[in-house]
Order: C-alpha cells, then sequence, then structure tokens
C-alpha cells in the first residue's frame, strides 16, 4: 500500500534551540561566574519598576557592580512605540556590549529588542514591519521573574501599535543565556502566576496541534502540559510552593522551545483581536479561546487529542475525537474556574454586535496564525466560533 502523503515518516522538518540554559534552585548565584564569559564593559539591565526595586534585582545590580551599568527600568506591561522610542533614545546615549533582562515576558521581549537597537540603526517598528536585519547586536542574558511566557528562550518579541500586536521573529532575538531560577518567582502574585503560567499551557497545547509539531517538540509540548497542570493549582494557591514555583519554570522553558519551532495556531490570533481593547492580562486572553479551539480543530488532530487529553490527566478512552475535545475543554476550563479567570467574552463587557467586528481584526491583521492550524475555518466558523466564547457554550 503506498503511504499517505501526511504520514509524519515523510515529513522533514528543523530544531533549533541555542540559547544556553542555567537552570534551578539558586541559578542566580551562576551570574558572576557567567559574566566573565561574555567579558562586558558596559551593561543594560532592562527591568520593569516593580521588578527593579526586588531584592532578586539588587542582588543582580550588586553582581554587575564591577562594569559600567545603566538602568533602564520604563517597560510597561503592553511595550508600545513610546517605549521603543525611549529605549532606542537611552541606547544611543549608553549603548551596550551586554544586554540583560529581568522580568517577565514584556521585559524579556524589549532586552531582545535592546540587541538589536543597539546593533542596527534603524527605528525598530520597521523591522516589525518587514525591514531586513544586518547585523547581531551585543549578547542578551534573560531572567526571568515569572513562569510561563517562554520568552527567556524564544527570538520571539511583541509589541503594541494603534491596538495592534506586531511579532517579530529573527535568529538575533535568541537570548544567549537564561538563567531560570524558580525561587525568584515565590514572591509573583496569583493573578500573574495564573495568567502567566496558563500561556505555558497554551503555547504547548497549540504547538501539539500545529502542523509543524514534530516528535522533537512533540515531546517536549507534552511534558509540559503535564507540568501545568500538575503544578499551576497549587502555584496559585500557595506561592510559596517550591516544587510548583520549579515545575511553571520547567514548563515555560519546554513550551517556549516547542512553539518557537513550531509556531502557534489560530488561538493567539484570536487573543489579539480583543486583548488591547480590554486591557487584559495575555495569559487571560488566550485561555478564553484554548478550549473552542481544541474542540474546533478535534476532528483534524485525532492522534494529537490523545496526547493532549493524556497531559491533562483526562480519560478519552473510546471516545470519538469530536467527544474527546469536549473533554480536553472540560478540564481547561476547570483550570480557568480554579484560577478565578474569566470565562467567556460576555464576562469582559463584550456585547454581541462587537464579534463580527473581531472577526474582522482576525482576518485582516492575524491571519498568519491561520497558516499552521491544522483546520482552516472559513469567516462563518469564525463568527460561530466567537458567538460560543461569548456565550461560554
Amino acid at each position: 500500500m503506498e503511504p499517505k502523503p501526511y504520514h509524519r515518516i515523510l515529513k522533514s522538518y528543523s530544531f533549533s534551540s541555542p540559547t544556553r540554559i542555567v537552570f534551578g534552585l539558586n541559578s542566580l548565584e551562576r551570574l558572576k561566574d557567567e559574566l566573565n564569559t561574555f567579558h562586558p564593559r558596559k551593561v543594560m539591565l532592562i527591568s520593569g519598576k516593580s521588578v527593579s526595586k526586588t531584592s532578586a534585582c539588587a542582588k543582580v545590580r550588586e553582581t554587575l557592580s564591577p562594569y559600567s551599568l545603566y538602568e533602564f527600568t520604563s517597560v510597561p506591561p503592553e511595550p508600545d512605540a513610546a517605549a521603543l522610542t525611549l529605549l532606542s533614545e537611552e541606547i544611543q546615549r549608553y549603548p551596550p556590549d551586554l544586554v540583560i533582562g529581568m522580568g517577565g515576558g514584556s521585559t524579556l521581549d524589549m532586552a531582545k529588542l535592546a540587541s538589536l537597537i543597539a546593533g542596527n540603526k534603524k527605528d525598530p517598528l520597521r523591522y516589525f514591519r518587514g525591514d531586513l536585519i544586518a547585523k547581531r547586536g551585543p549578547p542578551i542574558i534573560t531572567i526571568s521573574t515569572i513562569a510561563g511566557t517562554g520568552s527567556e528562550v524564544t527570538p520571539i518579541a511583541v509589541v503594541e501599535e494603534k491596538g495592534e500586536k506586531l511579532s517579530l521573529t529573527h535568529p538575533f532575538l535568541h537570548p544567549t543565556l537564561s538563567l531560570i531560577d524558580p525561587a525568584v518567582a515565590l514572591t509573583a502574585p496569583p493573578s500573574a502566576t495564573a495568567s502567566a503560567g496558563i500561556d505555558a499551557l497554551n503555547h504547548a497545547i497549540e504547538s501539539l496541534m500545529n502542523l509543524e509539531s514534530n516528535p522533537l517538540t512533540g515531546s517536549l509540548a507534552l511534558e509540559a502540559v503535564i507540568l501545568v497542570d500538575d503544578f499551576i493549582e497549587r502555584a496559585y494557591c500557595n506561592g510559596e510552593d517550591l516544587e510548583a514555583r520549579n515545575g511553571l519554570a520547567l514548563a515555560s522553558v519546554m513550551a517556549g522551545i516547542a512553539f518557537s519551532n513550531t509556531g502557534l495556531c489560530i488561538t493567539h490570533g484570536i487573543a489579539y483581536t480583543y486583548a488591547t481593547k480590554y486591557s487584559l492580562p495575555h495569559g487571560v486572553s488566550v485561555a478564553i479561546a484554548e478550549p473552542y479551539i481544541v474542540e474546533f480543530n478535534a476532528p483534524a488532530i485525532h492522534g494529537k487529542l490523545q496526547v493532549i487529553a493524556a497531559g491533562l490527566g483526562v480519560g478519552t478512552g473510546e471516545l470519538s475525537p469530536v467527544e474527546a475535545g469536549k473533554a480536553i475543554a472540560g478540564r481547561y476550563h476547570e483550570l480557568m474556574s480554579t484560577l478565578h479567570f474569566p470565562m467567556n467574552l460576555k464576562d469582559l463587557g463584550l456585547e454581541e454586535k462587537d464579534l463580527e467586528p473581531l472577526v474582522d481584526d482576525l482576518l485582516n491583521k492575524y491571519s498568519r496564525f491561520m497558516t499552521r492550524n491544522p483546520r482552516k475555518p472559513s469567516r462563518q466558523e469564525l463568527i460561530a466560533l466567537y458567538c460560543a466564547m461569548y456565550e461560554g457554550s
């Protein structure tokens, strides 16, 4: 019998993970030794205002005392063109030969862009619009203070401009080194823990569903699903649960490596259509959409459903793909309820008249997320999806 053309044996794929990772309790203590490999003279430390006041950041600052240090602490929760302009101006005054980002996903993205700006002289927004990146900037060290975004290991940066999420992916944005100390996240508030942690789960599930999924990314994504399912509720309920923090930190890294190789599905594109308008944390916005996308994709991902279900501890037995998709969505909604997330678009204050314009936004601005989604929705199917998300049905 002639093999089916979509059989995975016939598929070629690439895999890249150039970031060196130092992971584990007290790994922040390794920063001093790691700096010796870079021989920096001028270091830019990027953080948000809250993180800059923490004892962990004070420790990093002390470690950097032998070097010429400039701190940039003006990172907003959702970086925009104004934040990039300010960062560019500061880099012109204090050009670094090493960039360290310490914080959540937005801060780590800004650290990547700082390196890009230092190595290239154009307005950085032009690269989001398609200009070629000519030069690699100075090395990047990421120190994540919350687990889930995966930005600590991905070559991706996201900014907002005029209500639109712009994404840039380039090998030069890969962090050179990522220091991941789960203890740094012990003081993170429950809401931030939940939003970031669920983001890791979404990255893993979307990487598994993705048309570009392969055995290497699949093994990482599955383990990330298991870890989030095991530990996100514990970390949310007890922020000092070090084992749970460790599990989420590992899930973030594994899911980040997985999705940076496969890309994401339409969940993220859908979330972008309402996240900026309602100022939602990123993890919350994607969580609202994910269960519905799993159900929608179910007929196209028979075997993968069993993997996702196993990672979430969901028994599918003799269930059909559609039934298995519903069972997975049920477990996902259980997590959302525990984490006190809004369960539908109506909870955000949307009205039914808002739904079709959101569909148009998805098709006009974020259609790139459909490319690797295993099932291609029509406009009418997207309207039906948004309606289901609105009602929570």
